[in-house]
C-alpha cells in the first residue's frame, strides 16, 4: 500500500502512508474551508494521540499540543493517507474509544494495532514526525540542532565562496 509519493496539489510530492511528510504538513491547520475531519473526529484523533504520547511532567501529550492539525493538514494533501486515517477513525470510534478508560485505550489500541496495521502505523509515524517537531517538545528534550563533531556548531554559509565556481567555464558536455 505504501510505495512512491505522487505529485499532489501545487506539485507536492504526496506523503507515503508511514513515510515522509510534505512540507506543508507541519504548518498549524489545513488550508481554510477544506477541512478533512469533523468534530467528533478530531476530538477522537487528540484522545488516541494522547495515549500513544501521554503528557510527561510539565509537556503535555500530543493530543493536546494540537498535533492532531498537522496530522490533518497532511490528510489534507493526500487522499490515500486520508482514507486510511478516515477508515481508522471510523474503527476506534465504533469500539468506542472516547468513552473507555485508560488501561482499556491501550488494549484498543493493540486490537486495531493489529486489525489495520497500514493504518497504525501511519499513526505513530505521523504522530512522532508532528510531536517532535514542536518548539514545546525541543525545549523539553534539550534539543538545539542537528550534532555536528565534537559538539561544535556550524558557522552560517558565505554565499560568496561560491564566486569562484561561478565564473569557471563548465567543465561538463551539454547532452
Amino acid at each position: 500500500m505504501t510505495g512512491a509519493p505522487t505529485d499532489g496539489p501545487e506539485g507536492l510530492a504526496e506523503p507515503d502512508l508511514a513515510g515522509p511528510q510534505a512540507p506543508v504538513s507541519v504548518a498549524p491547520a489545513p488550508a481554510a474551508g477544506h477541512p478533512v475531519l469533523d468534530d467528533s473526529q478530531r476530538l477522537l484523533l487528540r484522545a488516541v494521540l494522547n495515549e500513544i504520547v501521554p503528557p510527561r511532567g510539565e509537556l503535555p501529550g500530543a493530543g493536546d499540543l494540537n498535533v492532531g492539525a498537522s496530522i490533518e493538514h497532511t490528510l489534507a494533501a493526500s487522499p490515500r493517507l486520508r482514507r486510511v486515517f478516515l477508515d481508522g477513525l471510523a474503527d476506534l470510534s465504533i469500539l468506542q474509544f472516547i468513552d473507555l478508560p485508560a488501561p482499556s485505550r491501550v488494549d484498543t489500541l493493540r486490537r486495531v494495532e493489529q486489525r489495520q496495521p497500514v493504518f497504525f502505523a501511519a499513526l505513530v509515524e505521523h504522530t512522532y514526525r508532528g510531536y517532535y517537531t514542536l518548539p514545546e517538545v525541543h525545549a523539553a528534550i534539550g534539543y538545539v540542532g542537528p550534532p555536528q563533531p565534537n559538539g561544535g556548531s556550524l558557522p552560517a554559509f558565505n554565499v560568496d565562496l561560491l564566486e569562484i565556481q561561478r565564473r569557471r567555464p563548465p567543465f561538463w558536455r551539454r547532452i
